[in-house]
């Protein structure tokens, strides 16, 4: 035994410590027994950690995981959704209004006539310039691609014929833009955006050889609709441009200049394409688009991750 105060070794049955005088406190034997008992088996430890801050941690984990799902899923779908109930709205409102389809009526009547023409082989120089300024001959070759490219150029050419004699007899002078603001608008860039928009243009270049059906140069004015077009997506914030913000923003509430960036560089992209296509050499587009498009994609990527920092990022580091 030892003393409690002062750990001197004690003679069985002493009462008090020789050494300091404390009284020695008696320990029963069952205490005793217990005591070393306890000592003997080996101490358990519980590691029963409480399941809430798990299930909280998982919980947001999995919450923000399933917002970005629902988000990259239902963020296009919305967009793409509202653009089909305003075209089909759009139609019912053509319908109240017959003088709104007499552009697209019109259209369809030339190019029926015209390609009865061809057919018959009456190609006059006539028929053939009228054929070139109304995008006649679109679909007409390329096979089933060429001519699913064809249909859809057409309607491109009939969206931008109506939506420049819209603009036209628009009487609300207020909201329009002078032609410098709008050419800057649709076509201009920025530096925090450059890879997107060099992307874009080469975009745009194979975009044109899917319209051309391969006949670029008889896509002239099919590749000036696509261009007015998506300069005018950049400029109202329209159905392009929408569609790709939602896809890239991913529920961020700032906006990125990559979808901007993107669509004015196809603008850019179907006015460069057009004009090389008088050549009505297919291959100077698959080459020019590819080293635009690629590159653009590198560029992006360098600015995104941050390795080359150019223009506002730039003079902010």
């Amino acid at each position: 035994m030892k003393c409690s105060k002062c750990g001197n070794e004690l003679p069985e049955g002493a009462k008090i410590c020789e050494e300091c005088g404390h009284p020695v406190e008696e320990v029963s034997e069952s205490k005793t027994q217990d005591n070393q008992k306890e000592s003997e088996e080996p101490q358990q430890y519980s590691f029963n950690a409480s399941s809430t801050g798990g299930e909280s941690a998982l919980g947001s984990i999995g919450s923000r995981l399933a917002t970005a799902a629902i988000g990259v899923i239902l963020g296009p779908g919305k967009v793409i959704a509202g653009s089909v109930k305003s075209f089909f709205g759009s139609i019912a409102a053509a319908f109240k209004n017959p003088k709104s389809l007499i552009p697209a009526i019109v259209l369809a009547v030339i190019w029926l006539v015209l390609n009865i023409f061809q057919a018959c082989g009456i190609n006059p120089v006539p028929t053939q310039i009228l054929s070139f300024f109304t995008f006649a001959n679109g679909g007409m070759s390329g096979g089933v691609i060429g001519a699913i490219g064809g249909i859809i150029g057409k309607g491109l050419f009939v969206g931008a014929i109506g939506s420049i004699i819209r603009l036209i007899t628009n009487k609300n002078k207020s909201g329009k833009r002078s032609l410098y603001d709008s050419i800057k608008g649709s076509l201009g860039f920025t530096f925090d955006a450059l890879g997107a928009y060099i992307a874009g243009v080469g975009l745009a270049f194979f975009l044109f050889l899917f319209i051309s059906g391969g006949a670029t140069m008889m896509a002239f004015m099919g590749g000036l609709a696509a261009a007015y077009l998506a300069g005018r997506s950049a400029l109202t914030n329209g159905f392009l441009t929408r569609l790709l913000t939602s896809i890239t923003s991913k529920g961020k509430t700032k906006a990125s200049p990559i979808p901007q960036g993107i669509v004015k560089g196809m603008a850019a992209g179907f006015a460069l394409a057009t004009l090389l296509g008088l050549i009505n050499v297919w291959l100077v587009h698959i080459i020019t688009g590819s080293v635009l498009l690629v590159g653009g994609i590198v560029l992006m990527i360098l600015q995104k991750t941050g390795v080359l920092r150019i223009g506002k990022e730039a003079d902010a580091k």
